[in-house]
């Protein structure tokens, strides 16, 4: 449970191997990249992703690490929520932005004022804990944006959630962005950058996008996956990975959440080393994450439906839900 992908099934793999090589076959593959993305690929991420359609869809970008550097360029004080994916802290770091992480309350406080901060964030379903945005939370955020603030809220995870759960809320001028990296994997090289409050970005940014989108034949072979009915077999095996996820929170005793990952706390010293020699579960350490010492990450993009985690009962948690019964092979929780 350390966040290694889950690998694609045949059918699916072959409907991407053909349609890549449908794409490889078409004229002009080898042509510079469309000016904010294939226009085929734009729609469709605009569909599963609910953004306006008349705006044609989100810029299209190759991740979200190659976003950092352009927004770097504004030249602000960056201030990242805690506990969060710190490779994006490490990303700003290295282009030479001043970064201050803090929790979430605190962070809000600190990037003050609002004309020269960016503030960074993960929602719906933030890396490690599940954590989103609620109404209040994306009030405060609109009127950071309001008072001059840049918002980027990362929405990677907002495919993984389950059928009882709201799709997500974002904050009115945020820049949205994500990547397929997580419903796809590593190697999927896809990810979006949807601008403000009416589509655009600052031209900083404007003018290193093209740079960070992928080649031509990548774009147009995700367009004719989207096409052909790719998307929705993701989005299906992301809600398998939300509804463990969301059966594993209520089993440790936390809120009941979609994502891909759980943060527990555990009543045992060194619980990654202990996890894995008394359970054999190999899981991360939430200080990776800026989270809490004694604190570990469950994730499970690793994990088909008929997972078995029978074991997540017997951990040792401090309020040990154990008369919960976990699910059993060929259930996927509630």
């Amino acid at each position: 449970m350390t966040g290694a992908p889950y690998r694609w099934p045949e059918d699916l793999a072959g409907l991407w191997r053909h349609c890549l090589e449908r794409a490889v076959r078409e004229p002009g593959w080898d042509t510079r990249p469309p000016w904010r993305g294939d226009p085929g690929l734009r729609a469709a991420l605009g569909a599963v992703l609910g953004l306006p359609a008349a705006e044609g869809g989100p810029f299209v970008s190759s991740g979200i690490r190659p976003l950092v550097a352009p927004f770097a360029l504004l030249g602000r004080r960056v201030v990242v929520e805690r506990p969060t994916f710190l490779g994006v802290v490490t990303a700003f770091e290295r282009c030479g932005a001043r970064v201050l992480r803090a929790e979430f309350e605190e962070a809000v406080r600190i990037a003050r004022p609002a004309r020269e901060h960016l503030l960074w964030i993960t929602s719906p379903w933030r890396n490690p804990d599940g954590w989103s945005l609620d109404r209040a939370t994306a009030h405060r955020l609109a009127e950071f944006v309001a008072d001059g603030g840049v918002l980027v809220q990362n929405e990677t995870y907002r495919f993984f959630t389950t059928a009882a759960s709201a799709d997500g809320l974002r904050v009115p001028g945020a820049f949205v962005a994500g990547s397929m990296a997580k419903a796809a994997g590593p190697w999927a090289r896809l990810g979006w950058l949807h601008g403000g409050h009416d589509g655009t970005v600052p031209p900083q940014i404007e003018a290193h996008l093209r740079a960070a989108a992928p080649p031509t034949v990548w774009q147009r072979a995700w367009s004719r996956f989207a096409a052909d009915g790719g998307f929705h077999l993701l989005l299906d095996r992301c809600r398998t990975v939300a509804a463990l996820t969301a059966h594993a929170s209520s089993l440790a005793g936390a809120r009941q959440h979609g994502g891909a990952s759980v943060l527990v706390r555990l009543d045992v010293e060194e619980p990654v080393e202990q996890l894995r020699r008394r359970h054999g579960l190999r899981v991360g350490d939430g200080q990776d994450f800026g989270a809490p010492a004694g604190t570990v990450r469950l994730c499970f993009l690793g994990c088909p439906a008929d997972c078995d985690h029978r074991a997540l009962g017997r951990l040792p948690y401090p309020e040990s839900p154990r008369a919960r019964k976990p699910p059993g092979r060929g259930e996927s929780g509630p």
